[in-house]
């Protein structure tokens, strides 16, 4: 089914619709809510809100101008940003160690693995919130740059110029650790 099609159905009260569509899109929002919050139970209640905002708004949802990721990430993107204003400070990333141990690594792999993770989480931690934002949902979320300069309501220019200085300041952070 289409996002419209769905939106639709959801806008009219159907909840096996609106399943759907947390069972497809619930997963992206909370590892993008996070990766920017830093903090599972915040992502979780950002998460929720973002889906009870989609339930409520349904009807607002336009698909010729953007994809339901799109429109959902635009949402937690705004209720991520107003938790952090909240929290008057910036949260670091918890280092997360993505890769599955196993049995022929070393302890000393592991070590490093988890080292280098733990320095690019601080280096992206140490981000400005917009710059913190423009690489999470770029990278980690693999959404184009055209998605997501319309999420964070940029132009694109200013969104490529917020990742060339995002990836400079985290080189210039990980060369100034080692």
């Amino acid at each position: 089914m289409d996002d419209g099609a769905l939106m639709e159905q959801v806008s009219h009260g159907d909840r096996e619709a609106f399943a759907m569509l947390v069972e497809q899109h619930a997963p992206a929002l909370q590892r993008f809510a996070v990766r920017l919050l830093a903090q599972q139970s915040h992502a979780e209640e950002i998460v929720q809100e973002t889906l009870t905002r989609a339930w409520q708004k349904a009807g607002d949802y336009n698909a010729e101008r953007a994809r339901l990721s799109t429109w959902l990430h635009r949402i937690a993107h705004n209720l991520c940003v107003d938790r952090l204003r909240r929290q008057e400070r910036e949260v670091p990333l918890a280092p997360a160690l993505e890769s599955a141990l196993t049995a022929r690594e070393t302890a000393e792999q592991v070590l490093e693995t988890l080292d280098s993770q733990d320095r690019v989480a601080k280096a992206i931690a140490s981000l400005s919130e917009r710059h913190r934002t423009a690489l999470v949902l770029t990278y980690y979320q693999s959404l184009s740059n055209r998605e997501v300069a319309e999420i964070m309501g940029i132009s694109l220019r200013a969104l490529e110029s917020l990742l060339v200085r995002a990836r400079q300041q985290i080189k210039t952070t990980l060369e100034a650790s080692s």
